[in-house]
């Protein structure tokens, strides 16, 4: 299977269970504070759209790209052979299995521009909103991001297997993080991002029409 096809069905599988249907908060249109604007998430392969997407309402690439799920190819073995520990042991090499690998890295990006406290939409009589009238909710937006990414990965556990692929999980390779910046968590409020590293196997048969003809 090709690589591009595991990842169009890939996205095809997150899209529909964690995007499809689901309504999170994104920027108002011409950055209104007075707003609260939702819409269904969207997801992508490898990189962002380089013009803002009219769609979400926003005029600003780097808003623009929530409340969104970003799927990164890493790579991975063209053929990777594992060893059984017995094997090893006796000096014994015989590949357990032979296959490819696919790795990816899954961005989430959430909006979350704070709680609005009475009297704040008022303040847009004046003329000027009156900023100290809205709570960032860091936490409110950190959470938000955790629960979403708890989802995928239920999601990738419980599934094990990308349905139309011959993507299977490798479960103990399988993490979360915050997206980091220096080892810190990378602070670009109000967007709250995080990262699940995900790597597969893939189709390990292998057949060889040579041998194939020498054994009949």
């Amino acid at each position: 299977m090709r690589t591009s096809e595991r990842l169009r069905k890939l996205r095809k599988f997150v899209y529909e269970n964690l995007c499809a249907g689901r309504e999170m908060k994104t920027p108002a249109k011409n950055g209104d504070f007075s707003k609260i604007v939702r819409a269904e998430p969207k997801c992508y392969l490898g990189f962002y759209p380089t013009r803002p997407d009219e769609s979400y309402g926003a005029d600003e690439d780097a808003l623009n790209t929530a409340p969104s799920i970003l799927i990164m190819p890493v790579g991975g073995y063209v053929k990777n052979m594992e060893e059984q520990r017995f094997d090893r042991y006796s000096n014994i090499h015989r590949p357990k299995s032979m296959g490819q690998s696919l790795t990816v890295q899954v961005l989430f990006t959430v909006y979350e521009d704070g709680i609005r406290l009475p009297g704040f939409v008022d303040t847009a009589e004046t003329g000027k909103y009156d900023m100290s009238l809205i709570r960032e909710g860091s936490e409110n937006g950190l959470m938000t991001l955790l629960n979403w990414m708890d989802d995928f990965d239920d999601l990738i556990l419980s599934s094990k297997f990308i349905p139309g692929t011959d993507l299977s999980l490798i479960e103990q390779e399988m993490r979360y993080e915050t997206y980091s910046d220096q080892k810190y968590i990378k602070d670009d409020r109000p967007l709250y991002q995080g990262v699940s590293t995900v790597t597969f196997k893939c189709y390990a048969d292998e057949f060889n029409p040579e041998i194939e003809g020498l054994l009949k």
